[in-house]
């Protein structure tokens, strides 16, 4: 248990590192199993389809988590905006 303490301390650390991990690892689970499901079924597409449509929403919410992640982190670092929160 010490060691991954230790291990998960830096990631931990960065919550912007930690979500760019989740993503990766989102990202090659998905194509993982698209590719296992397209060699199982062989010719068949329908199966492929149905994997990749159902499985998606993962994705998206992976990739949705680190975007506000990087915004919330761009917005702290910015100055004040005023009322109409916009650059200029």
């Amino acid at each position: 248990m010490k060691t991954i303490n230790h291990l998960w301390a830096p990631v931990a650390a960065h919550p912007l590192l930690a979500r760019t991990l989740q993503l990766v690892l989102t990202l090659a689970l998905y194509a993982g199993g698209a590719y296992a499901v397209a060699l199982v079924s062989g010719d068949a597409r329908i199966p492929l389809v149905l994997y990749a449509v159902y499985f998606l929403p993962a994705v998206l919410r992976s990739w949705l988590q680190f975007y506000w992640r990087l915004r919330d982190g761009v917005k702290s670092l910015g100055g004040h905006r005023g009322k109409t929160n916009k650059a200029l």
